[in-house]
């Protein structure tokens, strides 16, 4: 994946985020799928991957760096379901639209050397390029049962 080509799918998901503020609130407590997470529990798990890439894992990608593993995956996932509980739904989109422009804001002052920068997360080999990919994909997977909830054809 190029630079370009990750700028450019933060700013189209951008779009489709911000588009999110629309949904009423019939479809925004809407489980993607039975016995799932809410539309709102799936924004909030996005916006609390951005905020562990913004402040546990970009400040430390460095050449042969050895990061830490993931954090329990369900700890997170359960945060992420009180926060959309407890928080509105635009405050939760707004939220995850600011960590999006930082990423941006990242991406437009890297190099494409940089984003092939490698490291370790645990025994994990990867690249930033790679993990910007990882998280396309997650993105993309997450958008699709947003959608199906919502009644969009995907």
């Amino acid at each position: 994946m190029k630079k370009q080509d990750i700028i450019a799918h933060y700013e189209s998901y951008s779009v489709w985020l911000e588009s999110l503020k629309e949904l009423g609130q019939e479809i925004w407590l809407k489980p993607v799928s039975a016995g799932k997470w809410s539309v709102a529990a799936v924004v909030a798990h996005l916006l609390f991957w951005d905020r562990y890439s913004l402040n546990e894992r970009f400040p430390f990608f460095k050449e042969g760096a050895v990061l830490a593993n993931y954090p329990d995956f369900q700890s997170v996932n359960d945060a992420a379901g009180k926060y959309a509980e407890k928080h509105t739904q635009l405050e939760i989109i707004e939220e995850l639209l600011s960590a999006r422009r930082q990423f941006l804001r990242m991406l437009e002052g890297m190099s494409e050397e940089k984003l092939d920068t490698a490291f370790n997360i645990g025994r994990h080999a990867l690249t930033v390029r790679d993990y910007f990919a990882d998280f396309t994909d997650h993105d993309i997977h997450h958008k699709k049962q947003i959608m199906q909830a919502a009644g969009i054809s995907v």
